[in-house]
């Protein structure tokens, strides 16, 4: 039964049979896609309610949390990340090809100092990072033989941007492309440099635990750092942006104005025109419930004032809460009710 608020009974509601036992956890939908875990396994349900296998060999006891950009799916648990994309799974990210080896060769480049660097094209058009840049001095003039190129072994990875710099220059100029399965790429004459490299020290992002896409920007929490992505880069992150906070974060949740992060011990909002620039203000010196998350409608509490406007529901340790655009939290529940606090639920 359910107890009401003035203290009467009314019959709780039966319950309907299964649409699909293909999933056990993690169920989540947006717009005409669904996924779910079942078995360990990351299946797509479709709209008959079967399903599709995406990935096996998940991480049990792993929730899945998920971000959705447009057409990709974002999914990650802390510990395996990627998207779904047109029906299928791919790497979220493309892991950084190490250095080539460098040697002289013939050519007609001027003698003295070159850098150079090497990063993966996928086949939709997205590019990896890039560490440091390798170096090589050419005594007299010449060219720069690279050799020993590494071979990405992501299957979406098709080819590869060679890059270098002008003799003593700082700018990497993209100077060719080659077969991802090529190791070889030779630089034999001065080449006029029109596409610098745009992602070196940047990379894929950490494994999170709980992941939200807010004005073009992916964040990322990863026990107590939030990750930004690059602005309109999901897939590209500079992990010296990161953002500490004091304990393990436990929800990532954006909303008009700002983000509600949910700590071990403390509720904070978030603000911030970039990464670089946020602005930190605690709302409540107790923490949340990870993975109790859900989104509604504000106008439903309160004097129904924010009518149309998305809110953060969230189960925090000291009862239900509501996090609304700009930075007001309401705890519905705190002054009229207590349950157990749990490691972990569902919204």
């Amino acid at each position: 039964v359910d107890v009401l608020d003035d203290l009467g009974v009314s019959r709780r509601k039966g319950f309907s049979s299964a649409l699909t036992t293909a999933i056990d956890r993690s169920l989540w939908a947006s717009g005409d896609v669904c996924l779910g875990v079942g078995t360990n396994t990351l299946k797509l349900v479709n709209p008959d309610y079967t399903t599709k296998t995406l990935l096996a060999g998940l991480t049990p006891d792993r929730p899945l949390s998920y971000a959705a950009v447009g057409d990709r799916v974002f999914w990650s648990n802390g510990v395996q990340k990627g998207v779904v994309q047109a029906g299928a799974n791919r790497s979220w990210g493309i892991d950084l090809p190490g250095l080539a080896v460098a040697a002289a060769d013939a050519g007609t480049l001027q003698p003295g100092l070159y850098q150079f660097a090497v990063t993966y094209l996928r086949s939709d058009g997205q590019e990896s990072g890039s560490g440091l840049a390798g170096t090589i001095t050419l005594a007299s003039a010449g060219g720069i033989a690279l050799s020993s190129i590494p071979v990405s072994t992501d299957a979406t990875v098709t080819h590869k941007a060679v890059y270098a710099t002008s003799v003593g220059g700082e700018t990497l100029y993209q100077v060719g492309i080659i077969l991802n399965a090529e190791t070889t790429f030779a630089i034999r004459e001065p080449r006029m440099g029109a596409s610098p490299l745009l992602t070196q020290f940047l990379q894929p992002p950490p494994a999170g635990e709980h992941i939200a896409y807010q004005n073009g920007v992916m964040l990322v929490a990863d026990d107590a750092r939030l990750y930004p992505s690059e602005p309109y880069a999901p897939e590209l992150f500079d992990y010296r942006k990161a953002a500490p906070f004091l304990s393990r974060i436990a929800m990532v949740a954006p909303v008009k104005g700002g983000v509600w992060v949910g700590l071990e011990g403390q509720i904070v909002w978030l603000t911030g025109d970039t990464p670089e620039v946020l602005d930190f203000k605690e709302k409540a010196d107790y923490g949340v419930i990870p993975h109790t998350l859900w989104y509604g409608d504000a106008g439903t509490i309160g004097d129904g004032q924010g009518i149309g406007e998305t809110a953060a529901f969230f189960a925090s340790k000291r009862g239900l809460c509501v996090g609304l655009a700009g930075g007001r939290l309401v705890n519905l529940t705190e002054s009229r009710f207590a349950y157990p606090v749990m490691d972990v639920g569902a919204g």
